[in-house]
């Protein structure tokens, strides 16, 4: 069942709230559910992704690792073969992809399996319902 709600867009800078005048359908579940796969990102890390080898190929593996990342430790456990089986990559090119987001310092690696990502950079993101 579609559900009415008020679309506002945001001002990054000063935080001003502009109403949009019609009204938006949601088709599907509601908004304000919140879901496993949603976060939100600082508008400082997505510069840090504007680089070539990044947002060109290794995007994915980052989408893959904050998709599974632990909220309270910023910290994601990283099997290779699981992520190699469900991006469809060869082993390569997931070494490449993880080699680049460690050089460029979007993911620490902690031991074998283990990878953090700064909390500054993404946190657990929580979406609401807009009243009119």
């Amino acid at each position: 069942m579609a559900e009415k709600y008020k679309l506002a867009v945001v001002d990054p800078i000063s935080g001003e709230v502009t109403w949009l005048e019609d009204d938006v359908l949601i088709m599907g579940h509601k908004p304000y559910r919140v879901d496993r796969g949603y976060v939100k990102v600082f508008v400082t890390f997505l510069y840090d992704l504007l680089d070539e080898e990044i947002t060109g190929k290794a995007i994915r593996l980052l989408v893959y690792m904050i998709s599974r990342l632990n909220f309270n430790t910023y910290e994601v456990i990283l099997i290779p073969q699981e992520a190699m089986l469900e991006l469809q990559i060869a082993r390569k090119t997931f070494y490449n992809w993880l080699n680049v987001l460690i050089e460029k310092n979007i993911v620490k690696k902690i031991n074998r399996y283990r990878y953090k990502i700064e909390p500054y950079k993404v946190i657990k993101g929580q979406t609401a319902k807009v009243k009119d």
